[in-house]
């Protein structure tokens, strides 16, 4: 990666061109006369401040992983929380141990309160149900009792923002100190908390970004807290949690991490058929209808309620759900040997769901279990964790969102299967990126969106094939970029403005860019890249100067105008076919034309008459030169040109595809 020290590229606009100098390609191409009109080519990338010192002093590395010296906060969670389903009202107490692993003092803390997205006269980006948000009962330090300021002193005390609260226990905390926090709260649940959680006709609950919870402190940007508004996601640290959850005894509750006294919630019958289908290819109803109306699901309760406790290692967050009639099926997924005992593992595949409100669910838990299956394989990072369950949230979303082995999605009643299966591969995609390598999701949402969405593409050919759905997802992409309506991928997740431009830059356009980058590299030279992204990034905090430079290393080759041209910039590409010019002699000229601004080399396929197939491709190094123009000399002998064609596999994302042809039409 190239390390010049020029302005920021978030900076750059049109100055980021320069016009290179001279340079011939070499063999069969050659450049035009020297008068040609120089096109532009992209600048160097440039590491931001920040970067460069985490380089400097060892927290990364420049070859994208992770540095000798990297360092991350550790956390732990002790949740307790009592949910009454008929009054949306949840009562919470947590226990934070807040660790400084950082080489620096720390006279104040911050935290999330993400449900403050619902009080009134918070900051958000669209209309929201407004419930009031976290109601604040006692916050305490180290066991003193703080108060609540209007602006934090000097003192200890504690200041809320909107969705973000600064606390301050009293005194530093150093490197190496453990913080103690207490926080007891309560909050009414909204029905639709942004279309990422809520509650359905208080028949079934799912609860997330629901408790305070520690902001990340990184290696990068110090304090990375920034408010929750709606729309981008959530940048979250690892951390440990143990939580004890209380509802009404007839509703089962599920939770990211490991059930810890399943015998004291649920029946014997319930235990069976868990363990039955801990086992089993196939679908094991766990509980229908029946079984809820005849109350054979939980145990009985004290004084009518059940508390169900989990504890989770290392997590980027703590959800759960909870309902008294949704049917719950249950399957178990194959995955990679995880314990090194040569033999490969279970993962318990679960899905919550209501047959008259959503019944193409029927088979979803065969949806969850292929993805699982696919991704663990295709990552070569097989999942982690003992279950992966599903959600159906009628009335709360209407695609998909990702929590730790927890995700909520829509009914699809009114979709194909196909699509079902679509949001169920995407959104346990995310189980990698984000969930085990840890993006900054609200700064760069194409680190987990694109990525998500190239894997989800991958799964759709193993299930659904006939379709290339790579091309379909680049079709998207390409008809954007081709209205100019694209906004650069490396914008925060909260500044695009109205249009498609956060939906291209965040799912279509990286998700094509992994396959034309896959394509550039070689298939076995990309994959070895990938796998060990998201390997040496597990539970870390990767950013996009890492993913950069890893791709680099494993290619051995700077990479920084395919950086520069398609995730900084929104330069787009378009090769066409300018002209074929018969010899007199014999042979002829063909010249392929570079007529946009993102540089790629071109394969261009050339058919004679005599039935030979020439297959000519064009370094970018030569548009890297600055020339617009190739000349591909057809030799005497191979009869005349009858066709012409520029990327014969269909993979890069040609704005113009018309005139990737000779003859046209």
């Amino acid at each position: 990666m190239g390390r010049e020290v020029i302005p920021w590229r978030g900076m750059v606009g049109l100055g980021a061109f320069m016009v290179a100098v001279g340079g011939f390609a070499p063999g069969a191409l050659t450049a035009q006369a020297s008068d040609e009109v120089r096109r532009p080519v992209p600048a160097p990338v440039v590491l931001p401040p920040f970067y460069e010192r985490a380089l400097e002093r060892g927290w990364r590395s420049e070859d994208g992983s992770p540095g000798h010296s990297y360092w991350q906060q550790s956390s732990s969670y002790e949740l307790e929380a009592r949910l009454d389903p008929e009054t949306a009202e949840l009562e919470g107490t947590v226990r934070i141990l807040y660790v400084n692993n950082a080489p620096v003092r720390l006279p104040t803390v911050w935290l999330h309160l993400h449900q403050n997205l619902h009080q009134e006269g918070s900051p958000r980006s669209a209309t929201e149900e407004i419930t009031g948000g976290i109601r604040l009962t006692s916050v305490s330090a180290d066991g003193e009792e703080l108060e609540a300021m209007e602006e934090l002193d000097d003192g200890a005390g504690y200041e809320v923002d909107g969705t973000l609260m600064r606390l301050s226990p009293g005194f530093p905390v150093e490197q190496g100190d453990t913080l103690e926090l207490e926080i007891s709260w309560s909050e009414t649940i909204p029905q639709n908390g942004s279309g990422r959680m809520g509650h359905s006709d208080k028949e079934m609950y799912f609860i997330a970004y629901w408790f305070p919870k520690m902001a990340v402190f990184d290696d990068l940007r110090l304090w990375d807290a920034q408010p929750y508004l709606g729309a981008a996601e959530f940048y979250d640290g690892f951390g440990d949690y143990t939580a004890s959850i209380s509802v009404p005894e007839g509703w089962t509750v599920m939770a990211t991490g490991d059930l810890q006294n399943p015998e004291d919630v649920f029946t014997a019958l319930t235990l069976e058929r868990i363990e039955q289908a801990s086992t089993s290819d196939e679908l094991v109803m766990i509980a229908g209808q029946a079984e809820r109306d005849a109350g054979t699901v939980t145990a009985s309760g004290e004084d009518g309620w059940l508390t169900y406790r989990f504890e989770a290692e290392n997590v980027r967050d703590f959800v759960w759900t909870t309902s008294n009639l949704q049917r719950w099926d249950a399957s178990s997924a194959v995955v990679p040997d995880r314990d090194e005992d040569g033999e490969d593992d279970r993962v318990l595949i679960h899905s919550f769901w209501r047959p008259e409100r959503a019944p193409l669910w029927a088979q979803q838990w065969k949806y969850a279990k292929q993805s699982i299956e696919h991704h663990s394989v295709y990552t070569g990072f097989p999942y982690p964790w003992s279950h992966m369950t599903s959600v159906e949230g009628a009335d709360i979303i209407d695609g998909g969102m990702e929590f730790p082995m927890l995700t909520l999605i829509g009914p699809y009643e009114d979709r194909d299967a196909q699509a079902l299966f679509n949001v169920t591969s995407h959104e346990l995609g995310h189980m990698w990126v984000p969930m085990i390598v840890g993006s900054n999701e609200k700064r760069h949402a194409w680190m987990d969106e694109g990525s998500t969405t190239f894997l989800e593409d991958e799964s759709r050919m193993e299930l659904w094939p006939g379709v290339d759905h790579h091309r379909v997802e680049g079709t998207a992409y390409v008809e954007v970029g081709a209205a100019g309506l694209e906004q650069s991928m490396m914008r925060h997740g909260d500044w695009y403005a109205p249009g498609p431009g956060y939906g291209t830059a965040s799912y279509s356009k990286p998700a094509t860019l992994m396959v034309l980058l896959r394509e550039l590299l070689g298939e076995e030279t990309w994959q070895r890249a990938y796998r060990a992204f998201i390997s040496e990034w597990a539970y870390k905090h990767p950013t996009p100067w890492d993913f950069f430079a890893t791709f680099e290393r494993f290619a051995e080759q700077d990479l920084d105008w395919f950086w520069t041209s398609f995730y900084f910039e929104t330069w787009t590409l378009d090769h066409a076919v300018g002209t074929v010019r018969p010899h007199t002699s014999g042979g002829a000229t063909v010249t392929i034309e570079d007529r946009g601004f993102a540089p790629f080399p071109a394969t261009v396929r050339i058919r004679t008459s005599t039935g030979e197939r020439i297959e000519e491709t064009i370094p970018v190094d030569h548009w890297l030169d600055g020339h617009k123009s190739f000349e591909i000399e057809v030799p005497a002998g191979v009869g005349s040109v009858t066709r012409v064609e520029v990327d014969p596999s269909g993979y890069v994302p040609d704005v113009d595809r018309s005139n990737n042809f000779w003859p046209r039409g």
